[in-house]
C-alpha cells in the first residue's frame, strides 16, 4: 500500500473518483476507484447500473470493471483524456461524437425489470419531484431555498413535455443521457480535434449511471446542453447548421443511403425539443443532490440556471417541432 500513488481525478459532481497507480516494478497498470455520491442510490439504481456496465463492457464501451465494493467500483484506468466543452463544438468532433452515438445507441443492452419499448426518463423525473416535495433542511436558509421553488410548476412544464414527446415518436434506444465533455474520451495525442475523421484514434464513452431506454433525441439534445459546460455558458449552445451537421452524421452511420434534408430537419427540431427534456432533468436532479451530496458545488444555482434555459428556449424549440407531432 505504502508503494501506490494515489491522486484525485476532478470533473464530476455525483462520485468520488481516484486514480490508484502501483510502482512500475509490479507490471500492474493504474486502476479508478469510484467512491458513489452519499445518498445517490436514491437517484440510481446500482445493481442494475452494474448489469449495464457489463454488458456496455461486451459490446466495446466504458472503462472495464475489476470490481465491485458496497458504495463504489474498481475500474481500469483509460489513457485517455477527456473532451472539453469547446472540443465538443468542433465540426469533426461533432461529427465523429454523432456517428459513435449511433453505434452506443446500437448496443443490445437487456434488462429485466424494464420493457422493451418503453422509455423511462418520465418515470423517473416524477419520482423525484415526489422526492422533492418530501425534502426538508435543518438548516433554516437551505430550508427557505427549498421552500422557493415553484415545484408545482415544473410538474406542469413536465406534463407538457412528457405529452409532446408521446406526439413527436422519437426512436427509443439505450441512451447514455449524461454526455458531457468529461464522459468524453480520445487520445491523449490528439491534443487538437482536427484533420480527417476517419484516421483519428478510437473514441470512447464512459460514465453510464444515467443509462435507460429513452428517446434518442435526449440524447442529442442533452449533449448539446453540455456544450454550455457546468458554468451553463448556453450562448455555446450549437446553431442551427451544426446541429444538422451533428445529426445527419448520426442517421448516415451505418445506414445504405444518406438522409434525406426533410429527416435531418426533423431530427434537429427532435433535438432542440429535448433539449428542453435535459434541462428539466437535470434541474429536478439538482433539488435532490442540493440536499443529499457531499460534493461541494450550488445545485440551488445551477438547478434555477436550468430552469432559466428551459423557459428561454421554450416557445422557440416547441413551435419547431410541431409540424412532426402525430395528431
Amino acid at each position: 500500500m505504502d508503494e501506490i500513488t494515489v491522486s484525485e481525478i476532478s470533473g464530476g459532481i455525483t462520485n468520488l473518483l481516484w486514480k490508484l497507480t502501483p510502482p512500475l516494478k509490479s507490471g500492474l497498470g493504474p486502476v479508478v476507484v469510484r467512491v458513489f455520491g452519499e445518498q445517490t442510490d436514491l437517484l440510481i439504481d446500482r445493481d442494475r447500473e452494474k448489469d449495464v456496465l457489463l454488458q456496455l463492457n461486451q459490446a466495446g464501451f466504458g472503462a472495464p470493471i475489476l470490481s465491485t465494493f458496497d458504495n463504489g467500483r474498481v475500474e481500469a484506468f483509460l489513457d485517455m483524456r477527456t473532451l472539453t466543452p469547446e472540443d465538443m463544438t468542433h465540426p469533426a468532433m461533432a461529427v465523429r461524437i454523432a456517428r459513435r452515438l449511433k453505434q452506443f445507441h446500437n448496443a443490445p443492452i437487456t434488462l429485466h425489470d424494464s420493457k422493451v419499448g418503453e422509455a423511462e426518463p418520465f418515470s423517473t423525473l416524477w419520482k423525484w419531484l415526489d422526492m422533492a416535495k418530501m425534502i426538508h433542511y435543518e438548516d433554516e436558509e437551505k430550508q427557505r431555498a427549498h421552500e422557493a421553488v415553484d415545484i408545482g410548476g415544473m410538474e406542469r412544464e413536465l406534463a407538457l413535455t412528457e405529452g409532446k414527446s408521446t406526439q413527436l415518436g422519437s426512436p427509443i434506444v439505450w441512451s447514455h443521457n449524461d454526455l458531457l465533455s468529461g464522459n468524453v474520451l480520445v487520445s491523449k495525442q490528439e491534443m487538437e480535434p482536427r484533420g480527417d475523421v476517419g484516421t483519428m484514434p478510437s473514441m470512447q464513452f464512459i460514465d453510464f449511471e444515467y443509462g435507460c431506454h429513452s428517446y434518442r433525441g435526449y440524447d442529442w439534445g442533452n449533449h448539446f446542453c453540455e456544450y454550455a459546460g457546468f458554468e451553463c455558458a448556453y450562448n455555446r449552445y450549437p446553431d442551427k447548421e451544426h446541429i444538422a451537421l451533428f445529426v445527419r452524421a448520426y442517421l448516415d452511420e451505418g445506414s445504405t443511403s444518406p438522409p434525406a434534408d426533410e429527416e435531418v430537419e426533423a431530427a434537429a427540431a427532435e433535438a432542440n425539443f429535448f433539449a428542453l427534456v435535459s434541462h428539466q432533468f437535470w434541474g429536478i436532479w439538482a433539488l435532490i443532490q442540493a440536499r443529499y451530496s457531499p460534493i461541494d458545488f450550488d445545485y440551488f444555482s445551477y438547478s434555477k440556471l436550468r430552469w432559466d434555459e428551459y423557459y428561454r428556449r421554450k416557445d422557440e424549440f416547441l413551435t419547431a417541432i410541431e409540424p412532426f407531432l402525430k395528431k
